[in-house]
């Protein structure tokens, strides 16, 4: 990617946190209150769009057209290779499988097997935690790939870039293991191990989002897709958080395999075709 423009990665992140973070650690404070979870899921929603947002801030205020175009050139499905479907479709729902046929063999449940009996992202909310498995990762995406990891590619290699978005994708992500009730809290809540591995989880799925998007023409779509599928493949089941560290170690040896297969196309600062 050849940049005509100056990205501002660091106005975009500071941007991103304060309208993030704000909100969320309101939610926080609410979602202990008696009388407070109205409100405590209004700053949540509010959260949800900071990184969207501060993209459209930056975009707005750049007065480049051709920035603008190109944003908005890349929510096209037509970005998106058809070669490239069976992954952004498949790859999690095998590898969910994979990994709970391995749980298996350690005595883990079979019923992870079976269909969840309600969305687990707000205890008790399962239309909320619905909603949110579907518009967190396309607010998420029109922020992080809108601008966001372009704006660190402008700087630097894709690889330097992928570590450095999954830290602070991964630091993003805080303030949600102080609200009551949410997903990230009651990981904290369960064992250390899985807060741990979430945390884990990002790196591997900043490499499978990186590789996907630049290999498909930086299509936005396609990131939001894959976003999608694996927010679906966490809860969608009654996957057990043991079979979900599996879940990872696979990805890793996933991302893994497919850096050391591309090469060039990870540590070459200029080669994103």
């Amino acid at each position: 990617m050849q940049p005509t423009h100056t990205y501002k990665p660091i106005h975009f992140f500071l941007i991103t946190f304060l309208l993030t973070w704000i909100p969320w650690f309101i939610s926080a404070y609410f979602s202990y209150q008696v009388t407070g979870t109205d409100l405590q899921f209004l700053f949540m929603g509010i959260g949800l769009f900071g990184p969207c947002v501060a993209t459209l801030i930056l975009l707005s205020g750049s007065n480049n057209k051709n920035l603008r175009k190109d944003f908005y050139d890349r929510l096209s499905f037509r970005k998106i290779k058809l070669r490239f479907l069976p992954t952004l479709l498949l790859l999690l729902p095998i590898v969910l499988f994979l990994a709970t046929t391995i749980s298996l063999i350690f005595g883990r449940s079979i019923d992870q097997f079976s269909l969840a009996s309600q969305y687990k992202i707000m205890r008790g909310q399962s239309l909320i935690s619905l909603l949110i498995l579907f518009l967190a990762p396309t607010l998420e995406e029109l922020g992080w790939r809108g601008y966001g990891v372009d704006s660190l590619m402008s700087k630097f290699t894709l690889w330097k870039t992928t570590l450095l978005f999954a830290s602070l994708w991964a630091l993003w992500h805080l303030p949600l293991f102080f609200i009551n009730g949410y997903y990230h809290h009651e990981l904290w809540n369960t064992n250390i191990v899985y807060v741990i591995n979430f945390f884990v989880s990002i790196l591997p799925a900043t490499i499978l989002i990186n590789w996907i998007y630049y290999k498909n023409n930086r299509s936005i779509q396609a990131a939001i897709m894959f976003h999608v599928m694996f927010n679906l493949s966490s809860v969608l089941f009654q996957t057990e958080q043991f079979t979900k560290c599996i879940i990872t170690v696979l990805l890793l040896i996933i991302s893994t395999i497919i850096v050391l297969q591309n090469k060039k196309f990870f540590f070459n600062k200029k080669v994103l075709a």
